[in-house]
């Protein structure tokens, strides 16, 4: 067994790296080369295996600058000692976390595994984080492993001092049984589908437009206000992006769109996404609160992703892990989501399932949009 570790998809080339995942779009080599670009506050790390000469595994790993104060929000309030405890040590950490994964779209595990592969995935995974973990120079706080690797094996994990815990549900709108716009309609129960409509009749003056590499600079600013609304809002994020992001994806990926809201001639919402074979993923948005109050543009945004997906004619759309419920008002399912975290200080581990206890999903009520059959 032989494992490599580069530190930049660059040095392994786009053809050699393709043809090793030449299916799975995030993991693609135009894909992560373009993430890397995109995010450069982030350090990469890819760790492929090789038996007798012969791909086996894949692990790719991203190193996030972290900071103890983005844990203070999940203090429990009423422990006195433990607030003291986190204002003396955790609050003043400033050092990185190892993730193997991606943090920024979060549809994607980072790990592959060859079919004619002779150990468990849990082994090679094993292998790949001691190697990378050997291969820094600075000792992160932890490791966090997200996106169900750890289910098939939960004892290894725990035997590891890996804590698991639960994240949003990711919610996939099914589209397979229709052909058209009109038959999503015609699905709905009747208050739904008026919800629907009162939604399109309040934005009747929006206007949609897509956002491309070439009018990008004329809506850059409008794009990073909006875009700083939804992060300033959001409840927690371990690293931040900028707009400039989006415009690398613009430049680079043929299969990243981009869709502007204009009321008055001004900016008042986007959505990002990617157009594959099968399924719309949606990304980040940015939103005027304000005229969401009026004439509701998020829910907007969300049925015309909807009415793209009919347009490019794929017959999925994966909407991402926020507002959970809304989402299933059109129509979306859940699909439970773990991770697991482990901190290499062993005090501090101990105490991490009292933050991530508090960081537990809110709890919603799932809406069932469509006739009975």
């Amino acid at each position: 067994m032989e494992y490599k570790v580069y530190s930049s998809i660059e040095e392994l080339g786009e053809s050699s790296w393709d043809s090793i995942v030449s299916k799975r779009f995030f993991l693609s080599y135009k894909y992560l080369a373009t993430l890397e670009k995109a995010c450069v506050q982030l350090e990469y790390k890819y760790v492929l295996g090789f038996e007798a000469g012969n791909f086996v595994s894949l692990c790719y790993f991203q190193i996030i600058p972290f900071s103890g104060t983005a844990l203070r929000q999940y203090l429990p309030s009423s422990n006195f000692l433990f607030r003291k405890l986190y204002e003396n040590t955790l609050a003043k950490v400033r050092t990185n976390l190892l993730v193997l994964g991606n943090v920024i779209f979060t549809c994607e595990n980072g790990v592959l595994i060859a079919d004619n592969s002779k150990k468990n995935k849990e082994t090679y995974i094993q292998d790949s984080l001691k190697l990378v973990r050997d291969s820094l120079s600075v000792k992160p706080l932890g490791t966090m492993i997200s996106e169900n690797i750890i289910t098939v094996s939960k004892r290894l994990f725990w035997q590891n001092e890996f804590h698991i815990f639960q994240v949003e549900d990711r919610m996939e709108l099914n589209l397979a049984d229709m052909s058209l716009w009109e038959d999503y309609q015609n699905k709905l129960q009747s208050k739904y589908r008026v919800r629907i409509k009162k939604i399109l009749e309040l934005n009747h003056n929006t206007q949609t437009i897509y956002i491309t590499k070439n009018n990008f600079p004329i809506y850059r600013k409008q794009l990073e206000k909006l875009f700083l609304n939804v992060l300033d809002n959001s409840k927690f994020r371990l690293t931040t992006i900028s707009v400039d992001y989006f415009y690398q994806f613009l430049l680079n990926v043929d299969r990243f769109k981009m869709k502007g809201y204009l009321l008055n001639d001004q900016l008042i919402g986007f959505v990002t996404f990617f157009h594959l074979d099968s399924i719309i993923e949606v990304h980040y948005a940015g939103l005027d609160y304000d005229a969401n109050q009026k004439i509701k543009i998020y829910n907007y945004m969300l049925v015309d992703m909807i009415q793209e997906a009919f347009l490019r004619e794929v017959k999925k759309v994966c909407f991402g892990r926020t507002a959970q419920e809304l989402k299933s008002t059109l129509g979306a399912l859940p699909y439970s989501t773990t991770s697991s975290l482990k901190i290499n200080n062993r005090l501090f581990n101990l105490l991490t399932p009292l933050f991530l206890n508090r960081m537990v999903p809110e709890k919603w009520v799932q809406r069932s949009p469509f006739k009975s059959k």
